[in-house]
């Protein structure tokens, strides 16, 4: 894609809640984020404006995550598409993988996961571009490749662990605050009066 339009993302998603959260986090992470409610609504969009990666939602009314991802791989080939489901089979899985989707991924997924997804289609997108300087500089190229990857799959091995770490260390701390409150309430000795 030209250089106009780096780092172009349609977020696609028929409940508003969904696609308001993710627009704020993707565009605090720089992305440029266009959102759509439907497959519809996301078709008519691409027609008049490229985007480099569509994250789109499996089960959607009207025009659902398989069939936008057949019509932006036959229409828009070079976009990436990235396809999102609660509701994932393996059967889906190839279904989207033989459609062209870059990635399937299952939800629940963390925000740094798929801004890592994300930026790894872009990356791709980029790299094959680019040949001309792939061919001048195949170290470097390699180089860059390999870097990309090692960064996606740090982000990814990091972002569940830190997950984990929060959901074991948050109740631990409400607990032992929710204690302390009531040790200082019930359990502290009565003062002595004088008189």
């Amino acid at each position: 894609m030209s250089a106009p339009h780096a780092r172009r993302v349609m977020f696609v998603d028929d409940e508003e809640g969904v696609r308001t959260s993710w627009n704020r986090y993707l565009v605090g992470k720089g992305f440029d984020v266009t959102t759509a409610e439907d497959g519809e609504t996301a078709v008519s969009y691409l027609r008049e404006e490229p985007v480099d990666v569509v994250v789109a939602d499996l089960r959607m009314p009207g025009l659902d995550g398989l069939e936008l991802l057949e019509w932006v791989h036959e229409s828009r080939p070079d976009t990436r598409f990235i396809l999102l489901t609660g509701y994932g089979s393996d059967a889906i899985e190839r279904k989207a993988r033989e459609l062209g989707a870059y990635e399937y991924l299952n939800k629940p997924i963390s925000p740094e996961t798929l801004a890592a997804v994300i930026t790894a289609a872009m990356q791709l997108e980029a790299l094959e571009a680019a040949p001309a300087v792939a061919e001048a500089a195949p170290e470097t190229a390699q180089r860059s490749r390999v870097r990309g990857a090692a960064e996606i799959a740090g982000g990814l091995i990091v972002a569940p662990l830190l997950g984990l770490a929060f959901v074991i260390f948050l109740p631990l701390i409400g607990i032992g605050a929710f204690l302390w409150v009531v040790g200082e309430k019930f359990l502290r000795r009565p003062e002595t009066r004088r008189t």
